[in-house]
């Protein structure tokens, strides 16, 4: 039942003693394997969060989950952690906090002293790199004659930094030149050079160099390139002004002593220290991995443990207090399948408590509407998210994705037909639902999670999508001839017998096709054998036969293009009959009478007929009919006549353009034969109209014969000269349905497809035209006549209740019998709005269907060029293995890039269009709300919050 309606909810009342509050809830989440039972309703909403009750535990869960985050963010950063197991038993909430607490504080202060433990490393690695680059620059400033000691006062050294430069050789220069040395991040070495350059006006010189290892961050630990750099310059200002622009620009300065001697011994304390910290280190490390290791493995464990507690105590804090009784009042829906497996988790949490007091459920009556819940199969849950992604349905309301779960996939597969890329789908979809649960983990993130929770959809629109490309015989756009030959002849096929060439034609030569009969067995040796002329059609889909045609377009886009409407009108009236289900089911027999009843004699007086007009035009055989004294159409079946003509109605011997073949029929007017001698046919009818016959007539550029004034029933009856008969042409639906309304009643004979259609229409259109005033204005006035006897028997009641009880209860039964508010002009317009809505969507949602076509061409279409353009005209013709299969490389790419992929993304919006509007705003209302019951297998629902 729950698969057609939402299951039936009851609203219930708890009274819980405290002390068994915690072990119920917890009994009542873990209800129907996680999924829960109850959905609670707040009862404290006039209450701030701080004012209720269990906000103290709420808030200790949270600083737990921050914790527990930040324990997994290190564990992150930290490789080589493994796991040790910490033992089975599951702590308490109280000492969980506590030895979290006491681990972070642990961590917190392990990771400070971490952190300038790696500081000081990356200083002494960066001033080991200063003293060996700066090795190498001393010694070529030596060889260029420049000394180094304390800047002279003089703030010129333009000599000494061109010598420098320019590797000029020669005596020292008296001007001593100071410098600096230190390392710096190497995107801020150009701005340091150019703030330099301005500040000394270029009495300066940098030498820098690329670090090749990075420095990790001791902060957050990403790696920073860094660069070693000395700057050379001369005077005292010019080094403090030096100093301030390094600081500025996050420069660390390091010592480095002129002379050799003096580097060798700080390079020497640098290198002892560096191997001292690197064992201090390792031992930090060490005792951190020690530390994550004791906790990782039961993390994850203890993280669901403390998010099953926040929503417990979260839940605990809709709940009223009664001081009196100290116990929780609790409210909340739920259905009444699960009555009896709620009772018997609140005696388990009862028992689990060892409270006193049992709790206590009552089921309380009430005039809310309920939430909507209904429990679907794990196959159906995808469609079902698709259908509440529009809106949730009411309460008991129809559920369209019982329908959906199937018209869905089936209108995908007619926009995405293809034997190849539907099987390529369905295989996809086969793979996702048979390794569901290794795939599980997967689903957290957010794009598969998608895909996973369709993987049912995406296998039935695999399935429909080959099932449509059998349909329309394409498999990747090349037509297959699986269920046997083509049923159509050419000149090619001139061998086969049943493929009889027209006499006196070179069947070589034959640039039209033709159909494959029996009429040999029909007319054999000169003389007719009494059987009827037919053929065979292709078993099954579109004849292959159609390929590589000049009108292959034009016969699938009408097929297409029929097939679209039928399906939506289909749809849509399936729509209209959910409404039905839904009237009957809530007894809303206003709603039968002036709305669903008028609707479907609307959409069916105009829509309907069309659809008919279809399946008779599909069905009819047009080589067949013909046209009576342009009064009338009769079929004729292709059989034969005898000599005698004692089988008429039948036809006259095949490609005989003679009319002496048949001695009676000589004597007829001139204007009874239907082929020429230079275009013989398969022969040309001949029926007999009261005594008189008359014989197919050739109708081309003879506007005459199709005259009804001239040539009638009537001119007929007097006179053989009165009497024609020619073959009716298929006529144009589109035609057809204007000139319904255009020419109302008139249907001319040779555009008729059903006997009587002209009254019949007529009918029709009589019918659509008084179904709109029938949807439009009873209902309003009938809700307000209602609504009107109603109030009359809400007072006639009141005053009864007034003289029982006399002057002093003469208040009692105050506001009793009066029913909601009615406001005529609300409700008339809101008819009057559907009215318009549903007279003009039937028109537009029925072109709206034709997206189906529009979207199976353009498929059709795009994947005939991909198989053309690359694999047939570039590698088939080029003869080379390796072009073709670069080709069918380049192939396979479009294919699943374009097709597979953008292709099959449009097709299923537009399939969800197709049901959210044209289908769905039939009946659906979707204004309820989700039953979100307290369940542990979505406690993201429960706290409203995303969980991890």
């Amino acid at each position: 039942m729950s698969q057609f309606r939402s299951e039936e909810m009851q609203l219930v009342q708890l009274f819980i003693q405290s002390e068994a509050a915690h072990d119920t809830l917890q009994a009542l989440g873990s209800l129907n394997d996680g999924d829960g039972a109850i959905q609670f309703k707040d009862l404290n909403s006039d209450k701030s969060a701080f004012q209720r009750l269990f906000v103290s535990d709420v808030r200790r869960c949270d600083d737990m989950l921050r914790i527990m985050r930040f324990l997994k963010e290190m564990m992150a950063k930290e490789k080589g952690i493994r796991k040790i197991d910490a033992g089975s038993r599951l702590p308490t909430l109280h000492e969980l906090h506590d030895r979290l607490i006491e681990l972070e504080k642990e961590l917190k202060q392990h990771s400070s002293a971490f952190t300038q433990l790696q500081k000081q490393d990356n200083e002494l690695r960066e001033h080991s790199i200063v003293l060996e680059k700066g090795e190498d620059w001393f010694s070529s400033a030596y060889s260029r004659g420049v000394a180094f000691t304390a800047p002279s006062t003089r703030e010129d050294g333009t000599v000494e930094m061109t010598a420098m430069e320019d590797g000029m050789m020669g005596t020292r220069s008296q001007s001593m030149l100071g410098h600096i040395a230190g390392c710096i991040p190497s995107e801020n070495v150009h701005d340091l050079s150019l703030t330099l350059f301005r500040a000394t006006r270029g009495n300066m010189l940098l030498r820098h160099e690329d670090i090749n290892d990075p420095f990790p961050d001791p902060n957050t630990g990403e790696p920073i390139q860094k660069s070693v750099f000395v700057i050379f310059f001369s005077g005292e200002r010019s080094r403090i002004k030096i100093e301030k622009i390094c600081d500025s620009y996050g420069a660390t300065k390091y010592k480095l002593p002129e002379e050799r001697a003096q580097r060798d011994t700080l390079k020497n304390e640098v290198h002892d220290k560096k191997k001292d910290m690197e064992t201090v280190l390792n031992k930090t490390r060490e005792f951190r991995i020690r530390k994550l290791g004791d906790v990782k493995g039961n993390i994850d464990e203890w993280f669901d443990f403390v998010m099953r507690e926040k929503a417990i105590f979260y839940t605990l804090n809709m709940f009223n207090y009664d001081v009196t009784h100290k116990c929780l009042i609790a409210e909340g829906w739920c259905p009444t399948e699960d009555m009896d497996n709620i009772r018997e988790a609140l005696r388990k949490g009862t028992t689990m408590s060892q409270a006193s007091v049992q709790t206590v459920i009552n089921v309380v009556k009430s005039r809310e509407t309920p939430p909507t819940f209904f429990r679907n199969a794990v196959f159906a849950k995808g469609t079902q998210s698709i259908v509440d992604a529009y809106g949730m349905a009411r309460y008991q309301e129809f559920n369209p994705a019982t329908f959906s779960f199937i018209t869905f996939p089936f209108l995908f597969g007619v926009m995405f037909g293809d034997i190849g890329h539907g099987f390529i789908m369905a295989l996809c979809g086969l793979l996702l639902v048979l390794y569901e649960k290794k795939l599980a983990y997967l689903a957290k993130d957010e794009m598969f999670g998608t895909v996973y929770k369709g993987r049912y959809n995406i296998l039935l629109m695999g399935i429909f999508a080959t099932y449509s490309g059998f349909i329309y015989n394409e498999l990747f756009a090349v037509p297959l001839e699986i269920w046997g030959s083509t049923a159509w002849c050419s000149g090619e096929m001139a061998e086969d017998g049943s493929c009889m060439a027209i006499p006196g034609t070179d069947p070589s030569k034959q640039t039209q096709k033709w159909l494959r009969t029996n009429i040999n067995e029909a007319f054999d040796h000169g003389k007719s054998t009494g059987a009827e002329v037919s053929w065979e059609p292709y078993p099954f889909g579109t004849d292959p036969g159609w390929a590589h045609t000049s009108n292959k377009l034009n016969a699938a886009n009408s097929f297409k293009m029929k097939f679209a409407i039928i399906a939506g009108v289909i749809q849509m009236v399936a729509g209209v009959c959910t409404k039905l289900m839904n009237t009957l089911y809530f007894q809303d027999w206003v709603t039968l009478y002036w709305v669903y009843i008028p609707e479907m004699v609307f959409i069916n007086s105009i829509f309907g007929y069309l659809c008919i007009l279809i399946f008779t035009k599909w069905t009819t055989n047009w080589d067949a009919t013909f046209v009576v004294n342009n009064d009338f159409v009769v079929s004729i079946p292709q059989r034969y006549c005898m000599n005698d003509l004692s089988n008429v109605p039948c036809w006259t011997p095949p490609f005989n353009p003679s009319r002496n073949a048949i001695s009676s029929l000589s004597k007829l007017p001139s204007h009874m034969w239907c082929m020429k001698s230079d275009a013989p046919t398969a022969g040309c009818a001949v029926y007999k109209y009261k005594d008189r016959l008359i014989v197919e007539s050739n109708v081309f550029g003879n506007n005459t014969l199709i005259d009804p004034t001239i040539f009638n029933s009537r001119a007929c009856e007097s006179s053989a000269a009165g009497c024609v008969m020619w073959k009716q042409s298929p006529p144009s639906l589109l035609d057809s349905l204007i000139k319904m309304f255009m020419d109302i009643g008139n249907v001319p004979v040779e555009n008729q497809i059903i006997p009587g259609q002209g009254g019949l229409q007529v009918f029709l259109i009589l019918c659509a035209v008084i179904a709109v005033p029938c949807l439009l204005l009873p209902k309003p006035y009938i809700l307000k006549w209602e609504h009107e006897k109603q109030s009359q028997m809400g007072h006639r009641l009141e005053d009864e209740h007034d003289t029982e009880l006399g002057p002093a209860g003469g208040h009692g039964g105050h506001g009793h019998g009066h029913g909601e508010e009615f406001d005529f002009g609300e409700e008339m317009v809101h008819q009057m709005i559907h009215t318009i809505e549903y007279v003009l969507g039937c028109i537009s949602n029925t072109a709206s269907y034709l997206r189906l076509w529009a979207l199976s061409l353009a498929h059709a279409q795009l994947s005939e060029v991909f198989w053309e353009k690359t694999v047939v005209e570039i590698g088939l013709e080029s003869a080379d293995t390796m072009m073709i299969f670069i080709c069918i490389g380049a192939w396979a790419c479009f294919t699943v890039g374009v097709l597979m992929g953008m292709e099959s993304l449009s097709a299923f919006l537009h399939a969800l269009r197709l049901h959210w509007v044209e289908f769905m705003n039939k009946f659906y209302f979707g204004d309820g709300y989700k039953f979100m019951p307290f369940a542990f297998n979505d406690i993201g629902s429960v706290l409203g919050e995303t969980v991890e």
